[in-house]
């Protein structure tokens, strides 16, 4: 019935989401054809002033010297044929000749002959080498000043002056035409192309509808039977996946971090065997000492494999008691061979006791400490501080380590995972340590949290809530 619904709801959407896109479509067409419609009634504008300029003016112009101001029966000749010949056809304005150092030489506008514009002079060269220039005019300008009365908007076109075709460039001439002609033609072409545009879409539209609707009442029944196999499929699949990934892991850790020290322990019971290892006190002791070392490794081991089942059952109480953190800090480290002379405790005043369950906050300092030891060199120091902030008490170990890769702050929580997983790794361990924090953390409704950068070591941070003193007697059940 879901997907019933749901496919109604899925046409209605491509109809939507394609009538939108053909909109978005037809309007970002339509832009283009706007500017194509400008540049071509402009294109035609400039044609027109190049013909004016060419075939109507310059036959006029024989005889007349355009090197200096044109003046008596030559301008009165001259004025009769240009508002007969060329301004009486309504979309040509004003007539500007000049000569090539800027001075207007004729205009139909009489107070602008005789005129000079420098400035002008640096454009006709541009106009002499590259053919004709043609824009909108900037009626702010001052040699535009007259013109500021013959329309909103003028189209100007500066044109070669010749007074045959082919024959030798004599001045440069300036037509004005009125824009508005100009947008009659734009007005005319865009109803064309838009029309046809948005008739063509229309159709389009139309026409793919029907087939989408046909297209999914085909596939409808097919797709309910396919996802129903693919979501029990992936489902089996991924608890598949996930129960050999964790055996996997289980049995490399197991097979790997377990053997290696009972190796160990082993070769060194061997060798005391000896006569002359016995003998030997110095090296006695040192057997003995390596010996115990790799039993703490391996006790520390099945504690983690143990507290990781535990926690993974849950209920296990929560016996809340005063803690001690410097002394708690202390009788860990003193068993961690070499930690002592690594560890610095920075205690604010005021944090030096929590109330807490202690073998938990014992079991996440054991293992901040060891992974911050294991993980940064044997000569680098270690910090471990406690202080307390508005959500409560907060203790951290600090390292100068390895670090940790911001993209794997979140894995690292995960069980059996490390950094480094393949078989010749550096460091030791099953993955549990960081796993087993987090969650007894959460046990402990607070929370963790990790900074630093790769090659500049790491610091984790844990924040639990206030207990009063009053409760450190009491048992709650772990939630």
């Amino acid at each position: 019935m879901e997907r019933a619904r749901r496919t109604p709801r899925l046409i209605l959407g491509f109809g939507v989401g394609s009538f939108v896109a053909f909109v978005l479509i037809g309007l970002g067409m339509g832009a283009v054809l706007i500017r194509s419609a400008r540049i071509e009634a402009e294109r035609r504008g400039t044609f027109h002033a190049e013909f004016v300029a060419t075939a109507v003016l310059g036959p006029a112009l024989e005889g007349i010297d355009l090197t200096r101001p044109v003046a008596g029966e030559d301008l009165e000749r001259l004025d009769a044929f240009v508002m007969s010949r060329v301004l009486a056809n309504g979309r040509d304005v004003r007539i500007k000749i000049w000569s090539f150092d800027g001075t207007i030489v004729y205009s139909d506008e009489r107070s602008l002959i005789g005129q000079r514009f420098p400035a002008e002079a640096v454009e006709f060269e541009e106009v002499l080498e590259h053919g004709p220039d043609s824009g909108v005019s900037d009626l702010e300008h001052a040699e535009n000043v007259a013109e500021r009365t013959l329309a909103d908007k003028l189209f100007y076109t500066y044109v070669p002056q010749r007074l045959r075709p082919g024959g030798p460039v004599v001045a440069v001439s300036e037509l004005y035409q009125d824009y508005a002609i100009l947008q009659g033609d734009i007005d005319q072409l865009l109803v064309l192309l838009v029309g046809t545009l948005g008739i063509g879409l229309l159709l389009l539209w139309t026409v793919l509808m029907p087939l989408a609707r046909r297209t999914s009442r085909d596939l409808r029944s097919k797709n309910e039977r396919l996802n129903d196999l693919l979501e029990r499929e992936q489902h089996t699949v991924a608890e598949l996946i996930e129960a050999n990934r964790r055996k996997d892991d289980f049995v490399a850790a197991a097979s790997h971090e377990l053997r290696t020290p009972l190796t160990s322990i082993m070769g060194y019971l061997s060798t005391l065997r000896q006569e002359h290892v016995v003998a030997d006190e110095r090296i006695r002791n040192e057997f003995i000492d390596s010996a115990e070392a790799q039993a703490r490794r391996l006790h520390r081991l099945i504690t983690n494999l143990l507290a990781a089942a535990q926690l993974s059952e849950g209920g296990r109480p929560i016996l809340l008691e005063q803690v001690d953190i410097g002394q708690a800090v202390h009788e860990l480290v003193d068993g961690l061979p070499g930690a002592p002379m690594r560890i610095r405790l920075v205690v604010e005043p005021g944090a030096g006791r929590v109330v807490t369950d202690r073998g938990r906050l014992v079991e996440i300092l054991a293992n901040l400490i060891d992974n911050a030891l294991k993980y940064s060199s044997d000569d680098s120091e270690v910090e471990i501080g406690a202080t307390l902030v508005p959500e409560g008490w907060r203790c951290w170990v600090a390292d100068h380590g390895v670090g940790i890769d911001p993209a794997d702050r979140e894995a690292i929580f995960e069980r059996f995972h490390q950094l480094d997983q393949t078989s010749t790794r550096r460091f030791g361990g099953v993955g549990l340590g960081l796993h087993l924090v987090r969650g007894m953390v959460e046990e402990l409704r607070g929370r963790i949290e990790v900074s630093g950068a790769p090659g500049e070591g790491s610091t984790f941070a844990v924040t639990l809530p206030f207990v009063p003193l009053d409760a450190a007697d009491g048992v709650a059940e772990a939630s």
